[in-house]
């Protein structure tokens, strides 16, 4: 199902990423977590293969795109995956893992980040799933706002200590409304 909605910079729609788009998605995910702004803090190479390799993300779940049907331009992206996937960091059995939620810095505000967070849940849901799970840094309060905002709860029994450099993450889930 694909969603739009109509918004101050033009009109957006939620859909799945196509094949020939795996490479400027994972492009797009990287300028979305900002590595490309000057100055920025560059991901090790582990981050960097996992933000650009959109491909492994849609053949291991769900990868989604927003994109602005004014220009074409892929302005979003998230990918949803299930448990046992080895992408999935956070998972447990029932739910599905939201991971690399990124919009381009020009498309914020405009609601993208809440409406692939809503697609995502409705995916889930009717894939079966309890709940979706979903981890960011522990300093990133905007989008922990978003997600409260949203239903989502923080589990601080899920959170274990990452070993500098790494950022320490705080983990949320959002209980799906029963779909079986």
């Amino acid at each position: 199902m694909t969603t739009q909605a109509t918004v101050a910079t033009g009109a957006y729609v939620i859909r799945e990423a196509r094949h020939e788009e795996y490479d400027a998605v994972g492009r797009l995910t990287y300028q979305g977590f900002g590595h490309h702004l000057p100055g920025s803090r560059q991901p090790d190479g582990e981050r960097l293969a996992l933000l650009l390799d959109a491909e492994a993300r849609a053949r291991e779940g769900v990868l989604l795109v927003a994109e602005d049907t004014d220009t074409g331009s892929l302005v979003g992206t998230a990918s949803l995956l299930p448990f046992g996937s080895y992408l999935s960091r956070q998972a447990e059995e029932g739910e599905v893992e939201l991971r690399l939620l990124a919009v381009l810095p020009e498309a914020r505000r405009a609601g993208l980040g809440q409406r692939l967070l809503d697609k995502s849940a409705r995916i889930a849901a009717a894939r079966g799933a309890d709940r979706v799970v979903l981890d960011t840094a522990v300093d990133n309060e905007p989008s922990q706002r978003l997600y409260r905002r949203l239903g989502y709860v923080r589990r601080l029994e899920r959170e274990k200590e990452r070993p500098a450099p790494k950022v320490q993450l705080v983990v949320y889930t959002l209980e799906l409304a029963a779909s079986k």
